[in-house]
């Protein structure tokens, strides 16, 4: 149960029960308000409702509490570390992150969760914004996160979301689009819910923009690190296009569906006709160097990146139009990470295949820009970029593109011609 490098499937898949300090009594108006919001909720997203849900109404200090205590059970020292690594690596958090404190800050601020549906306890958690005890109704704020939430619920009770192996860490590109799906079904029902409600009263939408809820079940702090927060929305914002173009397709009954044939790259959220036309990321494989690269030095990470992940990675340099461009003929890759725990050097080799040759010449040209952009004045010798604390590679060729990352130079080639074999 380790997969914590993604907020939200915190909310899904580690929970284990908020213990509320003091659980406010349902009013009758207050059971009938919540009653009435899961059977529109049940209506928009047709699916019927097998088995009824405890509510529970935590404070924020009892999510604060909750989350500290599971952070430090699951969000080990080695953990946080290794995950650190992928970030820096690619260039999407700086050297200094401290990977926990973003996670709880994200989880724990006022503006963070506002609700999460608990798959161990089966239990429905909503925290009013106001810090109050919960009246006779939800506000109209709370009724949205209330509609998103039981949504999860729903999914479970017919789906079962632990199905979907959300806590594996072997792949985070298929976690983040099976996650993708789960969220932007969420995300799609709780959208028919608002619209069905704002027909009676179109003013209820004009206070959601006023104060600024996000997609989801949380708003976003505005010092969370921008990758943090592009990676959180992605799930909810892209897994809605995707879950709304599967409706266009089959309605609710291909949705419904997809949860036995679940997306298993963020290539397929990302672009909905590879999902439909059953594409499938290619295999690619990558030698263990670590004896190459001499004592101290190991392997700490071994998976694919995907699309998304590698989109990200350009557009640290490049504008998001030629960044998007450059990914989106990815066929698969699979990427090291090796680290020298005594120097603290970091070092790193990505492979990746295309789906035609032209899309393996638009990446390359791409990188190209990407690597001058980054290392201005250091020259590019046609393979790598060399600086006094890095050398960059890249070598493409009919197969595919090789990039390489090292404190010095003979590394980096080392890394760039073994990796290729």
């Amino acid at each position: 149960m380790n997969r914590l490098w993604l907020i939200g499937i915190l909310l899904l898949v580690l929970a284990g029960g908020v213990a509320a300090q003091d659980t406010p009594t349902i009013s009758p108006a207050l059971e009938d308000n919540l009653t009435a919001i899961e059977t529109l909720t049940s209506s928009v997203r047709h699916l019927d409702i097998i088995t009824p849900v405890e509510r529970r109404f935590p404070t924020r200090q009892d999510i604060v509490d909750y989350f500290t205590r599971l952070f430090q059970e699951e969000l080990t020292d080695e953990l946080a570390w290794q995950e650190t690594q992928f970030y820096v690596a690619f260039d999407l958090l700086p050297a200094d992150v401290d990977l926990r404190a973003v996670y709880l800050a994200f989880l724990t601020s006022p503006a963070g969760v506002a609700g999460f549906y608990d798959t161990e306890t089966k239990d429905m958690n909503v925290l009013l914004l106001s810090g109050d005890v919960p009246d006779d109704s939800l506000p109209f704020l709370e009724q949205i996160t209330y509609a998103h939430e039981f949504t999860h619920a729903l999914q479970d009770q017919h789906f079962s979301l632990d199905a979907l192996d959300l806590g594996n860490m072997d792949n985070p590109d298929a976690t983040l689009a099976a996650l993708s799906l789960v969220e932007g079904d969420a995300t799609a029902s709780m959208t028919l819910f608002m619209q069905s409600l704002a027909q009676d009263n179109p003013m209820l939408l004009v206070g959601v923009l006023l104060q600024g809820f996000s997609a989801g079940a949380f708003t976003l702090p505005e010092d969370a690190p921008e990758f943090i927060v592009t990676e959180q929305l992605f799930a909810y914002e892209a897994g809605m296009g995707f879950v709304n173009r599967l409706r266009i397709e089959g309605g609710w009954d291909l949705v419904d569906a997809t949860y036995s044939n679940p997306p298993i790259s963020t290539e397929q959220i990302m672009h909905p006709d590879k999902y439909l036309e059953n594409e499938l990321p290619q295999e690619v494989t990558l030698p263990d160097l670590t004896d190459q690269l001499g004592a101290g030095w190991q392997l700490t990470i071994d998976r694919p990146l995907g699309e998304f992940y590698l989109s990200s990675h350009l557009k640290t340099q490049l504008d998001g139009v030629q960044a998007n461009a450059a990914a989106a003929g990815w066929g698969g890759d699979r990427y090291h990470i090796y680290t020298d725990a005594e120097s603290g050097q970091r070092a790193w080799a990505l492979r990746l295949v295309w789906d035609t040759p032209e899309d393996a010449a638009e990446f390359t040209t791409a990188y190209t820009a990407w690597g001058d952009a980054k290392y201005g004045d250091a020259a590019f010798d046609g393979a790598c970029w060399t600086t006094e604390a890095e050398t960059r590679c890249m070598l493409a060729d009919d197969s595919g593109t090789m990039i390489a990352s090292a404190p010095t130079p003979d590394m980096a080639r080392l890394l760039l011609a073994g990796s290729g074999e």
